[in-house]
């Protein structure tokens, strides 16, 4: 593992952008962020290290990275997915606010406020803002001196200071449609977009004025403000694609060919935010556009919360037969802020492939030697498709049963099944194991579906015994064999067992181990991933259901927004009024806070 760290260290670029350590089980550990990812992840290995970082080292067992534009995307993305994550070695931005914005509210008399919550019903919103910290509220109260629009929070019935400043057009004693502000709209969007000429002229021309006057203090007063702006507009500017203004979920998909490879990589939004990156190399099977259709047609298979759209570059026949067969809007952006995150994407696949491509061709062939020796083994010449089952619960509540599945040797993640256990009566996972066997093959059956050419369970005799039985009463058992996959005392993989009682130990150096203890990893993983989502929506909804006034379609809205209480505590009342009344958030407010 050492070594596989070492040569993706070694293929790191010297770009800005986001580092996540990982453990030795897959959890995200750390999240940081580097002007140099190149340079900052190395310094993680020096002798000189404290305490704290000598133990966040000793449980690192692999590295990813997300490469982005500018310093102002990794901070934000930083902050985006340590929220999301929560890893234990972060003890900052764990519980911390969102990096501000600057909004212009909709109403008829804008407002210009400083505020670290986005709704966009609000009006326009610039930002988030996460480089320069010591500024940004002075660059807000510049703003306001600068731009006349509305200070009170209401319009009050007679002139204030700022009328007499000229801070405020005051809409309280001059009445006036929205149409004024439409050069200060465009003053102000022009300065956040890196060109303040309007502004800088109207400034110019006070200045001007103020020394025909002999004003000599004003006069250097807007000079100096010119200079500020000159500034503050150039830092202003840098884009960042990190927190989109929408809060739909989207996609962004790219690619980079080399050597008959492809290396596919998916930006995730949620709710506007980069929270996930998704990434495969694999092997072209007939050209690009094919393999590409084939991969994305099996990612969103059965996914839940889909995004509203993806955008990936390929032909308008290809888009049109991904949208229609996933009921996703496929997008090819030719220009415009999508344009560029694709850039992005492809980079980071380019990225990727560079540091991984040799950790993939050696699982590749590994996994090939294992599985020739697997069929050796069993005596079984095709083992096109194996059906791998493991079941979960925590003192007989939230009972689930899983099913991964692999053709030719691969996971099929298409192929994968997710079972509720029905049986009110079922407390044993052999029981449970029971009926999610009778269910799955029953439906094969009925569907005229692929059998399997071997089942794989994750236990001994007792998990294969009622595997069998169950297999005979719908007239399978003689067809299908089954196989247990059984571990030691240490919980760790020990060998194959037999419904005859005959097991195969195995050598944990062997390359068989590794490919069958993946195997039990992964069924287990997929397992436990759907018990905890179910298990946490049990305790999500029955606090939910606490709330009077509080209906299932509403309950439905926050557990597909919130994924668990912890994020549902840290909302606003604001935040929340997105998906229900007003007075519900603040009785929602109060309930978890």
């Amino acid at each position: 593992m050492e070594s596989v760290i070492q040569f993706k260290l070694n293929k790191i670029p010297k770009q800005p952008g986001v580092y996540l350590w990982e453990d030795k089980y897959g959890q995200i550990i750390y999240v940081g962020k580097a002007k140099n990812l190149f340079n900052r992840t190395h310094q993680y290995f020096n002798k000189t290290n404290n305490q704290k970082t000598s133990l966040l080292v000793q449980n690192i067992a692999d590295i990813d990275f997300i490469v982005v534009k500018n310093e102002n995307e990794s901070l934000i993305l930083e902050a985006n997915l340590i929220h999301k994550y929560q890893p234990r070695f972060n003890i900052l931005l764990k519980d911390s606010s969102n990096y501000p914005f600057i909004l212009l509210t909709n109403d008829e008399h804008p407002r210009l406020l400083y505020t670290r919550n986005f709704n966009k019903n609000k009006g326009v919103y610039y930002g988030p803002f996460a480089t320069n910290k010591s500024n940004r509220y002075d660059t807000y109260n510049l703003l306001l001196k600068l731009f006349p629009f509305r200070k009170c929070q209401h319009v009050p019935k007679r002139k204030c200071l700022f009328y007499d400043i000229g801070e405020c057009l005051g809409p309280c004693i001059h009445h006036f449609n929205k149409d004024k502000y439409v050069p200060y709209i465009k003053g102000l969007d022009d300065f956040f977009k890196g060109d303040p000429k309007w502004l800088i002229s109207q400034l110019t021309k006070n200045e001007k004025s103020a020394s025909k006057l002999l004003n000599f203090e004003e006069a250097k007063r807007n000079l100096d403000l010119i200079n500020q702006i000159r500034i503050i507009s150039k830092e202003m500017s840098l884009s960042q694609n990190v927190t989109l203004k929408s809060d739909r979920n989207i996609d962004v998909i790219g690619y980079y060919v080399y050597n008959n490879n492809i290396t596919i990589v998916i930006f995730s939004y949620i709710n506007g935010k980069l929270l996930a990156k998704h990434q495969q190399i694999s092997d072209i099977y007939g050209d690009v556009s094919e393999t590409t259709t084939n991969y994305l047609n099996q990612f969103y298979f059965k996914s839940f919360n889909l995004p509203k759209k993806c955008f990936v570059n390929l032909d308008s026949n290809t888009l049109k037969l991904l949208s229609s067969i996933n009921k996703i809007s496929f997008i090819n952006p030719i220009t415009g802020k999508y344009r560029s995150i694709l850039q992005t994407v492809a980079n980071n696949a380019k990225t990727y492939y560079q540091s991984n491509y040799l950790v993939f061709k050696k699982h590749q062939k590994t996994n090939e030697l294992a599985f020739k020796e697997l069929k050796d083994i069993l005596s079984i010449d095709n083992l096109s498709l194996i059906n791998v089952f493991d079941m979960s619960n925590l003192f007989g509540s939230d009972k689930v049963g899983a099913m991964i599945a692999l053709e030719n040797g691969q996971f099929n993640k298409q192929l994968y099944r997710k079972f509720i256990i029905k049986d009110i009566n079922a407390n044993t996972d052999s029981q449970y194991m029971y009926e999610v066997i009778k269910r799955q093959y029953s439906k094969v059956i009925k569907d005229e579906g692929t059998l399997p050419n071997l089942i794989m369970v994750d236990g001994g005799l007792i998990q294969i015994n009622v595997t069998i039985k169950a297999l005979s009463e719908i007239h399978l058992d003689k067809i299908i064999p089954v196989i247990g996959l059984v571990k030691n005392n240490q919980h760790k993989t020990r060998g194959i067992i037999f419904s005859n009682k005959k097991e195969i130990f195995l050598d944990p150096k062997s390359s068989l181990y590794m490919y069958l203890f993946n195997i039990q990893e992964e069924v287990h993983r997929y397992a436990i991933s759907f018990f905890k989502k179910r298990n946490i929506n049990s305790m999500f909804k029955s606090r939910l259901n606490d709330i009077k006034g509080l209906g299932d379609k509403s309950i439905k809205k926050l557990l597909g927004h919130y994924d668990n209480i912890a994020n549902i505590k840290k909302a606003s009342i604001e935040d929340l009024s997105q998906y229900v009344s007003k007075d519900i958030a603040i009785k929602i407010h109060r309930s978890f806070n």
